[in-house]
């Protein structure tokens, strides 16, 4: 082969070989890449979650399930009948697509973390709820949305309304019709002045139903009161909550549930008024004008005085909702909340029984089962939405594997290019130097 022709082919290699490895480069690391489907992973985590999630355990009547969560507690989905008021019984409110809080709290019976302790033996509640009051997280709950009877329980958010709306030096005279209400009374008295500040703090101390009274007046009267508290409920996404009359009383259409009065009073907790009206174990009462006699009256949580720790609460009692209480507690720099919904005995021993129980799975880490979510909450990722450790890691190995595949990745690629292009024209001019020369020799030596 004559030596030009053996020059041109050498050149055309190289041109071929550089040519190669500029495609190998410009190949996205994507298209070889396989990634993991998230929800594929995500629908296979949620399968072996649900079927573990809870331990095989009786309590009694009291059974944890260990299968998929139902979609809402439809078994539960009516309070029990109202015993006081007149009218016919309005329609139950709608159940929401998927449970507020997480699948997990839409079922009717114990749920809890895995491999958790059963709860204390005793209690005789229809629901009851464990949670977090920094976080939210739920630890442990029986019926969680099962609809209840508030009673004096839904003054918290009348409460919120109040503390919102009314000045704290508003001045209210007291009316005939506030001295007249059913339930446990501060004892003001018709044409009496009170701060609004004053009757507020007492209505977050115990029953006040005749303070309770004033101040929905105050708010436009009960109708206008209760629309309020119900746009309160809306917002905090306390769908199981209705208020018909702002007393708590048994009427036609009232409900709750253990969910909905523990994320209701997680919110009222963050207003420093009213946690600092609720830790109080007495409230006084100063009327404005010529009345001087100073009211005073103390605080009805017990576990302000039996629960170290203890930090509020509210408690009611009527015909349908029986026992009912919502309180918080303190220990080693963890705050808990805990609702007893429908109590056949007094509730504060099974609330004393359950914070004990709730500190004992926070102390064990155990993994949430749901979470209140309030109005200043960002919504969080349930279960289903969360990935687990091990699709962490197939997520991050797979972005290794795409990288590794790329000798040269994606942010250097105009450069390997336009390298490869500097190279290559280097190459042909060298070649076409070696064959000028060569022709000079050869004409060279041809004379």
């Amino acid at each position: 082969m004559p030596e030009r022709a053996r020059q041109l082919a050498r050149v055309l290699n190289l041109s071929l070989s550089i040519a190669a490895a500029v495609t190998f480069a410009a190949v996205p690391a994507t298209a070889n890449a396989q990634p993991t489907s998230p929800s594929t992973s995500t629908r296979g985590s949620t399968a072996t979650s649900s079927k573990n999630s809870t331990p095989n355990r009786t309590s009694g009547s009291r059974q944890p399930s260990d299968g998929p969560a139902a979609s809402s507690c439809t078994a539960k989905a009516v309070p029990p009948p109202a015993n006081e008021g007149n009218g016919d019984q309005l329609p139950p409110l709608d159940l929401p697509k998927d449970p507020i809080g997480g699948a997990r709290m839409g079922d009717c019976g114990v749920v809890l973390p895995p491999n958790a302790t059963l709860p204390p033996d005793g209690l005789t509640a229809d629901s009851w709820l464990i949670a977090d009051q920094a976080s939210g997280d739920v630890l442990a709950s029986y019926a969680p949305h099962a609809r209840q009877r508030p009673a004096g329980t839904i003054k918290v958010l009348l409460a919120m309304v109040a503390l919102k709306e009314i000045p704290a030096d508003k001045v209210i005279v007291g009316t005939r019709e506030d001295t007249r209400q059913p339930g446990t009374k501060v004892g003001i008295i018709a044409d009496g002045k009170y701060a609004a500040g004053d009757l507020i703090r007492a209505l977050i101390v115990m029953p006040a139903a005749d303070a309770a009274n004033a101040l929905a007046r105050e708010l436009g009267g009960a109708d206008e009161a209760a629309q309020k508290m119900n746009n309160l409920a809306r917002e905090l996404k306390a769908l199981d909550t209705r208020v018909v009359n702002p007393n708590g009383n048994d009427v036609p259409g009232q409900s709750t549930s253990a969910f909905d009065t523990a994320l209701i009073y997680r919110e009222a907790m963050r207003i420093p008024e009213f946690a600092d009206a609720t830790g109080s174990k007495r409230v006084q009462i100063k009327p404005q004008g010529n009345r001087n006699t100073t009211i005073t009256r103390n605080n009805d949580n017990k576990l302000l005085n039996t629960f170290k720790g203890a930090t509020g609460g509210k408690a009611g009692t009527t015909n349908a909702a029986q026992n009912v209480f919502v309180a918080s507690a303190e220990r080693d720099g963890r705050h808990l909340i805990v609702s007893v919904m429908r109590s056949q005995s007094e509730p504060f021993p099974q609330a004393a029984s359950l914070l004990d129980y709730g500190f004992t799975l926070a102390a064990a880490r155990v993994q949430p089962i749901g979470k209140l979510t309030g109005a200043t909450d960002q919504p969080s990722p349930t279960i289903q939405d969360t990935p687990s450790s091990a699709e962490s890691e197939t997520t991050t190995q797979a972005s290794s594997n795409a990288v590794a595949r790329s000798a040269f990745g994606t942010a250097g690629l105009p450069i390997t290019i336009l390298a490869g292009l500097v190279v290559l024209a280097g190459l042909l001019m060298t070649a076409r130097r070696k064959m000028a020369r060569a022709k000079r020799l050869r004409a060279q030596q041809a004379r």
